[in-house]
């Protein structure tokens, strides 16, 4: 019975991810016909700017609740004590984002038009902290349902407030993030009214003990530095991309718009597959940490192994379809043949980036996010200096060198630390041989097809 409702629970994350992307790769394509390529881009920026301040007030606490919950240790105190730490940490990332939204617009994304957005964007990260926390609860407690909802309701209100706001006299950056911030609010009001009724239903003790603190910060307080500090060169990263690209001899308009093309249009079709990792590596996470608790390392092997088998072969065969379909997704969500052109060439990373986000997970299950957080940090500073020394040289083909390297950089060290943990042997044909012939099927399967009907 638990082995089907971990399935029924990967399904229904599976579905409401595949929903949520689907529209939110429709609506970039709406958005791109508006703003175009050189708006993509400058959005892009203001996100990665953004994302700072969720990363600062987000960080460990939904895993925290999690983790406690799924250990036992889960309390009304302990719930508490989360959403007073993330809504602290979000009020006063809020505020420096507000008060600095010029200076960050004219110094380091270098157009002054981004300062409003960024203060529209503002108000939204106190909700953000605080769904974070719930969905934590929702999670250890195996329902998927209310998350997922809650994202879908987050995504559609998001997209109908902004192609509202978009058809009137508002500047359309500010409109988009006047919409985000809206429907974070929505999904907010949403996520409190489920969990006072889950809450109440399944009931919460209300002494969780008095190292609550002291273990919520065991928890989160690692990931939360490490993840500020590596968003921190994440959002350092994408502000030099297109300062790289304009030193080695594009304008503004042609730099911003040629990342708008990686980053806005290529890189959310590569990750779209990932709904079905990323459901499933969620649902891991209090499952391996309930094993771990119990000292069953025999189930632990057995998630581990499975996991790398199905990643890699559900990447490979992504890949396959990706490069056989690439032009045709580049012109039917983005008009762009260099979209295309360059998913093409990304693709064959696909499986790698997938299983290093499984990977992740599960180290996180096993109480290993700080060796993660290192592995991800120094990825990060490595990230940074190749694209500070070799995109002014090479421009944009480096820049796609440069994600090849980091991903397989990555991997390669969280593999490794998983593979020592959790003592398996790696399997050579059954991991790698045999997915990486199932996406070569799978290419030549589609070809011939086409063939025929042509």
């Amino acid at each position: 019975m638990k082995k089907r409702g971990f399935y029924i629970n990967a399904a229904v994350l599976a579905g409401g991810s595949i929903l949520l992307r689907l529209s939110g790769l429709w609506f970039r394509s709406y958005i791109c016909g508006r703003i175009g390529a050189q708006g993509m881009g400058l959005y892009q920026l203001i996100f990665s700017v953004f994302t700072l301040g969720i990363t600062a007030c987000t960080s460990g606490i939904g895993l925290a609740v999690t983790r406690l919950t799924s250990e036992g240790r889960g309390s009304k105190k302990c719930i508490i004590k989360c959403m007073e730490f993330a809504l602290a940490l979000s009020f006063i990332s809020a505020g420096v984002l507000f008060f600095s939204s010029g200076f960050i617009a004219v110094r380091f994304i270098g157009n002054s038009c981004a300062a409003a957005p960024l203060r529209i964007l503002a108000p939204g990260l106190p909700f953000i902290a605080a769904c974070a926390c719930l969905k934590g609860y929702f999670f250890a407690i195996r329902n998927t349902v209310v998350p997922v909802c809650g994202e879908l309701l987050e995504q559609g209100a998001a997209i109908g407030a902004s192609a509202a706001l978009l058809n009137t006299s508002l500047p359309p950056l500010n409109a988009l993030m006047l919409g985000s911030t809206a429907s974070e609010a929505a999904a907010f009001v949403y996520i409190l009214i489920m969990f006072s009724i889950f809450a109440r239903k399944n009931g919460l003790p209300h002494d969780g003990g008095s190292d609550v603190m002291h273990s919520i910060l065991h928890i989160a307080g690692p990931m939360l530095v490490g993840s500020f500090l590596r968003s921190s060169l994440y959002s350092a990263e994408n502000l030099m991309i297109p300062a790289g690209l304009r030193r080695h001899g594009s304008d503004y308009i042609s730099a911003v718009a040629q990342y708008g093309v990686v980053q806005g249009m290529v890189m959310p079709v590569v990750f779209f597959p990932m709904s079905f990792v990323t459901s499933v590596a969620a649902l891991l996470i209090p499952e391996i940490a309930e094993a771990r608790a119990k000292n069953r390392p025999g189930v632990i092997s057995s998630y581990v192994q499975k996991a790398f088998r199905q990643t890699l072969l559900f990447g490979f065969i992504v890949t396959g379809a990706l490069i056989f379909f690439a032009d045709d997704i580049g012109f039917f969500f983005f008009d762009s043949r260099q979209a295309g052109t360059i998913l093409r060439i990304i693709a064959p990373i696909a499986p790698i980036m997938y299983l290093d986000n499984m990977v992740d997970n599960i180290l996180k299950g096993l109480d290993q996010q700080v060796y993660s957080l290192i592995f991800n940090f120094s990825d990060s500073l490595m990230r940074v200096a190749l694209i500070a020394v070799f995109i002014p040289m090479f421009g944009i083909k480096a820049y796609i060198a440069i994600i090849f390297a980091s991903e397989i950089y990555n991997a390669s060290l969280s593999i490794g630390r998983l593979l020592k943990v959790s003592r398996v042997k790696v399997k050579i044909a059954e991991w790698i041989v045999i997915p990486a012939l199932s996406g070569a099927l799978i290419y030549f399967v589609l070809c011939l097809i086409r063939k025929i009907l042509l």
